[in-house]
């Protein structure tokens, strides 16, 4: 006696809204759905700490710009929450019920070793969108987005049926977050409303602003007192915890580790051969600054990269080439190189300090 399950899954405007397309290599529609549709979402949860009933796969279809076998698979993914409040660099941002595509784009690609080995399938970089020659005037920033446009015919498999639905990508051109005008061209002071309390020092950065606290406060605007207020969910970080002092104020026991008293904060990290680290991606488009100290004695190294998720077009990189340092970038048209002097070089082992200004296609 054969078992058939039927699951219907209504696919709106939010999910397509908040759609990604990954490219699975060596991959047809056939071996996808059967087995591997159900390891995909696995890999998929896995990866972003949801239920494998949070991702909704719709579309799949095999990429015919491209030489060999890769499948393009189109899925959105709800929240672990379904839907809560994250504090951006500002101020608390709704972020519906979905992870946001750029949110879920970034997770899978600093995943995609992660979701390779859940899901046995190799996920490639992903591919240039609609947005790649900046369609958009001024300074409004350009977002790919999915719309609707009819259903495909039947994929089936040995043992599944499916109907996908096959998007067509357009894009939005919108200001981005601390912009306005009729054109985006004024840049707004998120520091002038004075969002940083108790002595706080706000500095404005592009689309937000981030408080600088004076000693024993901390939290987005500086609004937590460790030594009269209590704990709160976040005070403490790198899996610290946190306890109330019978007399007011609290503190963080830090778990074993270099960790940085009173918060349990990580300000310096070494790394063996081929390791590395990585944080979110930089998304200012006008003006950044990017500062940190290093001490190595390796003659030649990459200490930093930030560049699309194909690792083409706009990029910065800054390495240690035969000891001196070397600042190569392109903001997507020609590539420039600076390689600044320091007397000695700076693999001697010592700590050395390197700032980077970044201002309209300009690094000083």
């Amino acid at each position: 006696m054969a078992l058939c399950t039927l699951r219907v899954t209504i696919i709106t405007d939010e999910m397509l809204t908040n759609s990604i397309t990954v490219r699975l290599e060596n991959m047809s529609q056939e071996r996808f759905l059967s087995p591997l549709l159900a390891h995909f979402m696995e890999g998929v949860a896995a990866v972003l700490s949801t239920s494998r009933t949070g991702v909704f796969v719709f579309n799949i279809q095999n990429d015919t710009h491209v030489q060999g076998s890769i499948l393009n698979v189109t899925f959105s993914a709800l929240r672990p929450s379904g839907g809560n409040e994250v504090g951006g660099s500002g101020g608390t941002i709704s972020t519906g019920r979905f992870f946001p595509s750029e949110a879920l784009q970034e997770q899978i690609y600093l995943n995609r070793t992660l979701l390779t080995l859940v899901s046995s399938q190799r996920v490639l970089p992903f591919d240039d969108n609609i947005c790649l020659r900046e369609p958009c005037e001024n300074y409004m920033k350009c977002v790919s987005v999915l719309r609707f446009d009819s259903s495909a015919p039947f994929v089936s498999s040995d043992t599944v049926l499916f109907r996908p639905i096959q998007p067509v990508t357009g894009l939005r051109c919108r200001c981005p977050a601390g912009f306005t005008g009729d054109y985006c061209e004024t840049e707004i002071d998120l520091c002038y409303s004075g969002p940083c309390q108790n002595n706080g020092k706000c500095r404005s950065r592009e689309g937000g602003y981030l408080c600088e606290c004076p000693e024993d406060f901390t939290g987005e605007h500086c609004e937590v007192n460790s030594r009269s207020g209590r704990c709160v969910p976040g005070v403490c970080q790198n899996g610290a915890r946190c306890v109330d002092l019978l007399v007011g104020g609290f503190v963080c026991q830090c778990p074993p580790g270099e960790y940085q008293k009173p918060y349990c904060e990580m300000s310096t990290r070494s790394f063996p051969g081929q390791s590395f680290i990585t944080f979110r991606g930089l998304r200012q488009r006008f003006h950044f600054t990017v500062s940190f100290m290093f001490a190595t004695r390796e003659r030649n190294v990459l200490l930093l990269y930030n560049g699309r998720f194909n690792e083409k077009h706009d990029f910065i990189a800054l390495e240690i080439i035969e000891e001196q340092i070397q600042l190569t970038f392109s903001a997507g048209e020609v590539k420039t190189k600076v390689s600044p002097f320091v007397l000695g070089g700076v693999s001697d082992g010592q700590w050395h300090r390197v700032q980077l200004h970044y201002y309209n296609k300009e690094v000083y």
